[in-house]
């Protein structure tokens, strides 16, 4: 990658792939282009190529960048979780709240699913999605506890496919409310993959 270590370079660096990240929610993968995202930077369409060796550096910049906020919204949302016991429908509630969010856009969510998706076509884009799928593994662990619950790793795999599926399935259909699309989901299975800690 050619960069500038300079204080200037770095900031304008930052500036070019927080302006790939809001074109890839907007618009998905095909909205960010070079000239599209320095027009969106408001720098010279030459910035995209200094600062980056080509559009697919590009690109996995700004994934890297859009999960990074969605997983801060996300870990935000699980501490402020209070600690409690919880029954099934409470435990579903939970855990849509925290992995789906209220606040969380149409756009966003789709984004989050069309980056599972482009995998396939952007092999450097696995390992960001593997370190994200482990991340939240891990805070799904954190919710289940903080509601009394238990579930090993291959449960909570489970439980994640299930939010998932629900998500994409409510934004397929043109679902109004995702959340509560993903908490009916997630409340047929909660107690079997995330029973009550004895």
């Amino acid at each position: 990658m050619t960069s500038a270590a300079t204080p200037k370079g770095l900031r304008r660096r930052a500036r070019l792939i927080s302006a790939a990240g809001e074109l890839l929610l907007e618009g998905g993968f095909d909205a960010v282009r070079h000239r599209a995202v320095a027009e969106r930077a408001g720098l010279p369409l030459a910035s995209t190529t200094y600062y980056f060796e080509s559009l697919e550096d590009l690109i996995v910049e700004a994934v890297t960048f859009t999960c990074h906020h969605d997983e801060e919204a996300i870990r935000l949302r699980s501490e402020l979780l209070t600690r409690r016991r919880r029954g099934g429908e409470a435990t579903a509630e939970a855990l849509a709240d925290v992995f789906v969010g209220d606040c969380t856009t149409r756009d966003e969510l789709t984004t989050r699913f069309e980056m599972v998706v482009l995998c396939a076509r952007f092999p450097r884009l696995r390992p960001v999605l593997a370190n994200r799928r482990k991340l939240l593994a891990g805070l799904h662990g954190e919710v289940l506890e903080k509601s009394g619950r238990v579930g090993s790793p291959a449960r909570i795999a489970q439980l994640m496919a299930v939010e998932d599926g629900a998500v994409v399935g409510a934004l397929a259909d043109a679902e109004d409310d995702v959340m509560a699309v993903t908490r009916v989901a997630l409340c047929d299975v909660v107690d079997v993959l995330a029973p009550v800690n004895a």
